[in-house]
């Protein structure tokens, strides 16, 4: 009777979870970032956002092949080519993954009221859900740590099993090996292995980031994708960034105060507990808060809350020393949160509520709520139209010619509209190396994950000609290496010392030069 209660109460959370997720699923305008990357990609263009210029500006390689993958299976084999395919596809796709994820740790929570807690505390997180959808890799994310930290959690030892869990989480999303690092770590020195047994099963088990790592640097020229070069090469002070951080939780406490309480709950319970593994696990969330702040958190409320989240609730339903009564006490607590506040994505599921400020004056937004209007799957009713899309979708994907040129300050879903043949950038760098290498135009009046840079002069019109007319003498030097890498023939010889000679910094004092030319730095 037990096992039929329990069956009962996960098949009901699972599918309030769905409806919860169903009615508030959306896309952010940096998912058709990686919808520019996906098209040209399955249209024999390169992996890129702009045709054949070998620059990685998504952030998330395994979750875009994934989605590159079925979009072949769609518009190439089964012919269900559509303006707004790749919309439907990565919406649905992100709720099936979603859903799934929620699945495997509700399947393997034992207690009943450890079940009841797990779903309400999923259900009313408006991070987890909110980037349960999005476009964006957290769906994959949820899925690979849930299995990552079943293996861990559990008292066998898989050392391979956990390594490839690993890895797959790092190719989803590179900054993301913070979360797994330290059990990791901890799992390989106490497994019961040979050290020439532990050190084979662990090169093994990270071949895939291995192999994605060599590939990115043969294609790209870089370890990292150009977003990280644009977020994280500013020239902003530290403390500077630090201060927005600590903006960052304030903002998720006073937007979505459950996400971090659980997370807190976690950490006191653990180590109450005493459970060196879980322990060892929430240390890893440690981490990744603290990397969290000291990068200034994101402009996305709530983002980066939502791994961690997950995590905690894997963690928090495994406490054996709570009683049913401590749960209880901590799904009352739960719900006095949600009866709180205006934002929980539960209320939502009748009526949507309208949020008067999207964006606060730290800069930090709630994305969902500034792009749900056009890019909600339910704010209309389901959309069958081209308006999620591009006419230039799937099978229409064709490359002629660069036509124009065209800079964006959102460069998401407007260069998405515009097709392959405009060839498109933006002052935040996100697709852009050379930018990414600029330090910030201001780096007092600065919004976190939108780090402008100066156009330098010429730099324009040497994106229209292909012909370098940068001015500045020393840009115009770096310039020409950096497009060897990016636009060169792939197999030179002179390409690979130019990707040796980039990334070991060797070229940095012309950027340097440049900077030092008055009006240059701003």
């Amino acid at each position: 009777m037990k096992s039929k209660d329990s069956q009962l109460i996960t098949g009901f959370f699972v599918v309030i979870f769905l409806i919860v997720v169903i009615r508030n699923a959306w896309i952010s305008d940096d998912a058709y970032i990686s919808f520019r990357a996906i098209e040209n990609l399955v249209a024999g263009y390169g992996f890129n956002f702009n045709p054949f210029v070998r620059v990685q500006a998504y952030t998330h390689p395994l979750w875009a092949l994934l989605i590159s993958a079925i979009y072949f299976v769609q518009t190439r084999l089964l012919d269900l080519s559509r303006d707004n395919g790749l919309y439907m596809l990565v919406i649905f796709l992100s709720i099936f993954v979603s859903t799934l994820s929620v699945y495997i740790v509700f399947s393997k929570t034992n207690k009943i009221y450890s079940k009841l807690v797990f779903g309400v505390a999923i259900i009313s997180s408006k991070a987890f859900i909110d980037y349960s959808t999005s476009g964006l890799e957290n769906p994959l994310t949820y899925f690979l740590l849930a299995l990552f930290f079943l293996i861990f959690l559990s008292s066998k030892e898989n050392l391979l099993g956990l390594t490839i869990s690993a890895a797959l989480i790092t190719v989803n999303r590179q900054d993301a090996i913070l979360l797994v690092l330290p059990a990791l770590v901890y799992h390989f020195l106490s497994v019961s292995k040979s050290w020439k047994t532990k050190i084979r099963e662990l090169v093994l088990g990270f071949s895939p980031l291995i192999l994605w790592e060599l590939f990115s640097i043969f294609y790209y020229g870089f370890p990292f994708p150009n977003t990280a070069y644009a977020k994280l090469n500013t020239g902003v002070p530290k403390i500077s960034l630090i201060g927005q951080g600590i903006d960052y939780f304030l903002n998720s406490i006073a937007l979505d105060p459950v996400t971090l309480l659980i997370i807190a709950f976690a950490g006191v319970a653990v180590f109450i507990e005493k459970d060196k593994k879980k322990i060892i696990s929430y240390i890893g969330v440690l981490l990744y808060l603290a990397y969290i702040l000291s990068i200034g958190g994101d402009f996305m409320s709530g983002r980066f809350f939502a791994a961690p989240f997950f995590i905690a609730i894997i963690l928090f339903s495994r406490i054996s020393f709570f009683s049913e009564k401590t749960f209880l006490i901590s799904l009352a607590i739960i719900l006095l949160f949600v009866a709180y506040t205006d934002y929980s994505p539960i209320k939502n599921i009748v009526a949507r509520k309208s949020i008067a400020i999207k964006v606060d004056l730290n800069g930090i937004e709630d994305e969902k709520a500034v792009h749900e209007n056009f890019s909600g799957l339910t704010e209309y009713g389901i959309r069958h139209t081209a308006e999620y899309g591009s006419e230039y979708a799937g099978k229409k994907w064709i490359y002629t010619e660069k036509e124009n040129v065209e800079m964006f300050g959102m460069l998401g879903r407007p260069a998405y509209e515009q097709g392959p043949n405009t060839y498109a950038y933006d002052f935040l760098a996100l697709s852009d190396p050379l930018l990414a290498r600029l330090p910030a135009k201001d780096k007092v009046n600065w919004r976190i994950g939108h780090f402008w840079r100066k156009i330098p002069t010429g730099y324009h019109e040497t994106l229209k000609s292909g012909e370098i007319k940068i001015q500045e003498p020393n840009l115009a030097q770096y310039y020409e290496k950096l497009s060897y890498v990016i636009s060169g023939p792939l197999w030179d010889s002179q390409r690979f010392i130019e990707i040796y000679k980039l990334n070991t910094g060797q070229y940095d004092y012309l950027i340097e030069k440049y900077i030092e030319t008055p009006n240059n730095e701003k």
